[in-house]
């Protein structure tokens, strides 16, 4: 905490003790980490070290040790999160000032400073996160974070939040039969979009894969991303977002997507937006994104010719949620629980939970079994950060620490593409909970007072999000009437003229993906071409598909019954290969090709019936030794593929959406899953 030396050190709890562990202990899980291809294990942070006279410090101050302590574990259930009041801040006892805190006047600043950190309109949850590192860092970062920073951008938040109600309000007017799920209630969400892609852009992030829910997509599409107003209305009228020219006939109005480019003041390089379809609340989008951004993320050091690279350098995955499809879809779970693993890493997602407290009619109370609709995010050591949707610039401070948190800890030493540190210190997501609520219903046709009459009668009652901002800043002179009046009127004005224009507008089609766009666009006429291969080719491939590293000892079993068969079979030109050879040859084509293949599934390496072994292990040192990766390329000019063994955790639906994430961002990467 910036000028309490007291507690700058405060939060280290089990230091020592982890650093006395032995070494097997905390490697025990990473059985498989290695130099393989794709392998991006996040290493183990090692706490920074008290020095004597901050442990001292610490014995001394016991305490306020303990007090500091408490705000951190418990400060949130004394915050005020719920815009609507219906959620009372908790009286918590354990953090008033207990007896022997030191007499001194500096007391009533530290206690005061703790209680605007943590028991405000943000408030946050680290202290389940079992690296000592992360809490450490959490607590030092929150504690001294100013407003400072963030006040600059203040124009920004009430330019989005006016646009976004002026628009909301436009399309009822205009529209009113149409379901649009808007975002009324919930807009400070836009402000807090557009904070985490500044954020990201301030650490040389060029791409972010946004993963947006029904709720609000309108909104943010046309305030934020700045999808084209005559061809939205155009949709929202019923037509296509398409082009005339266009194939294709068009998706639901609530899957729009489109992508976008956006640039920031100060920024040199613009953002890249990619924009997902996403189903509706069953959370099918979130290991999508996982797996596109990874490899969109990937592909960009390659094509720069990176030697070095850290997962997650370019690109950033934002993914939104509803508070009751997050905490009751199973796949988000399956999604949270191999997002820190070596082959599905994407460098951390940060993920937004738009808390209207209500699942389309049912009530919070009856959706979950928890507090918070983001507890299922703390099995995976993920911190969370609460919000109040009342005050954009506590999102702005939620954007900062998130993004800062997942650039901090997805580091990894990094020599080489799939070369990696050993150790995992978990996941590097952050999930933001923002606590809003929602305008009309879960969409614009239905009447919420059928089924939540006294939480409506609050809404009713209250002035909007931006409509409160607004007055703030005009109370406080930071902005006025004049300029608030004008920045509505000018976005209406824009909006009737794209009205007028939306029956007769020809919408242009999105510019396809940079690895799609080297394909040739598809025709009613397939074409056929010779995909053979050379004999001598192919018994090279096969040759080495069993040959292991040198001082490489495989298992005896493996060498009698899987390496030796093989060779015998290949060198007398045998009419009939086995499935495992026949697989092995079609790979290694594909390699030889300069394709890439990603193999994904529970025990894909071996194969289920000890019939693949496109990975082998050692048998004295656990090496994983993938042989078709080391076959060596003809010429120097021949760019060889990889084959990237994925050994997955023990799920099928979020693994499937990652693996067509793959697949859709890159047409040269041959993505499989193996159930």
């Amino acid at each position: 905490m910036a000028g309490f030396p007291l507690l700058q050190r405060i939060g280290q709890r089990g230091v020592r003790a982890v650093t006395q562990v032995p070494p097997f202990f905390l490697l025990a899980h990473s059985y498989h980490d290695n130099s393989e291809f794709g392998c991006f294990s996040p290493p183990q942070v090692k706490p920074e070290i008290s020095s004597e006279e901050e442990l001292n410090n610490r014995k001394v101050n016991t305490n306020l040790v303990q007090l500091a302590n408490a705000y951190r574990r418990y400060g949130h259930l004394a915050s005020s999160l719920d815009p609507l009041g219906i959620q009372k801040a908790e009286y918590i006892g354990i953090v008033a000032p207990a007896k022997g805190l030191p007499p001194k006047a500096s007391l009533s600043a530290i206690v005061s400073a703790l209680q605007k950190t943590y028991c405000q309109n943000i408030s946050y949850e680290f202290e389940h996160v079992m690296s000592s590192a992360a809490r450490q860092w959490f607590a030092g970062y929150v504690e001294s974070l100013t407003s400072q920073d963030i006040a600059w951008r203040k124009d920004r938040f009430h330019e989005l939040l006016a646009k976004t109600e002026v628009f909301e309000h436009f399309l009822q007017k205009k529209l009113p039969n149409v379901k649009r799920y808007g975002l009324e209630g919930s807009e400070s969400i836009v402000v807090l979009l557009d904070q985490l892609i500044f954020e990201a852009t301030q650490h040389g992030i060029v791409d972010i894969v946004a993963g947006l829910s029904h709720r609000g997509r309108m909104s943010i599409l046309a305030n934020l991303l700045e999808y084209p107003q005559d061809e939205m209305l155009r949709k929202l009228r019923g037509g296509s977002e398409f082009s005339d020219e266009s194939p294709h006939s068009g998706d639901m109005l609530v899957d729009l997507a489109k992508p976008a480019t956006l640039r920031y003041p100060g920024v040199e390089s613009p953002v890249n937006v990619d924009v997902l379809w996403n189903a509706c609340h069953l959370e099918s989008g979130m290991p999508v994104g996982m797996g596109k951004s990874r490899t969109k993320d990937i592909n960009i050091a390659r094509a720069q010719n990176r030697r070095s690279h850290t997962i997650g350098d370019h690109v950033l995955s934002v993914s939104l949620h509803g508070d009751s499809s997050f905490a009751g879809q199973g796949i988000v779970a399956e999604s949270l629980g191999m997002s820190g693993l070596a082959h599905f890493t994407n460098g951390g997602t940060v993920h937004v939970v738009i808390n209207n407290q209500v699942g389309y009619t049912t009530p919070a109370s009856h959706t979950r079994t928890t507090r918070y609709a983001s507890d299922i995010a703390k099995f995976a050591d993920i911190p969370i950060i609460h919000v109040n949707g009342d005050y954009p610039e506590e999102l702005a401070r939620a954007a900062r620490t998130a993004v800062a948190y997942r650039q901090k800890f997805r580091k990894a030493s990094t020599k080489s593409f799939g070369k990696c540190a050993v150790g995992n210190d978990g996941a590097c997501d952050v999930v933001i909970d923002v606590w809003t609520f929602r305008k009309r219903g879960h969409n614009e046709l239905d009447e919420p007072a059928f089924t939540q009459p006294a939480m409506y009668k609050r809404i009713n009652s209250r002035k909007s999000i931006p409509v409160t901002y607004e007055d703030r800043l005009i109370a406080s002179g930071e902005l006025t009437k004049e300029r608030a009046a004008a920045v509505r009127k000018q976005w209406l004005e824009s909006l009737n003229a794209a009205l007028s224009s939306s029956s007769e507008c020809n919408p242009t089609d999105p510019k396809r993906p940079p690895g799609w766009s080297r394909l040739a666009a598809p025709n009613s006429y397939p074409t056929e071409d010779t995909t053979g291969v050379e004999t001598a080719t192919l018994y090279n491939i096969g040759v080495r598909s069993v040959t292991p590293a040198e001082s490489f000892k495989v298992h005896p079993r493996i060498d009698r019954f899987h390496i030796q068969p093989r060779l015998k079979k290949l060198q007398e030109r045998a009419a009939g290969l086995d499935w495992a050879t026949a697989e092995a040859l079609a790979f290694g084509s594909l390699l030889a090709e300069g394709y890439n293949v990603r193999l994904s599934g529970q025990d894909v390496g071996r194969g289920t019936f000890s019939q693949r072994h496109a990975m082998m292990v050692c048998q004295e040192s656990e090496r994983v030794y993938v042989p078709l990766n080391h076959m060596g390329a003809a010429n120097s000019r021949q760019r060889m593929g990889k084959l990237e063994v994925v050994n997955s955790n023990l799920c099928e639906e979020a693994v499937v959406g990652f693996e067509y994430g793959v697949s859709v961002e890159d047409p040269f990467t041959l993505a499989i899953w193996e159930a």
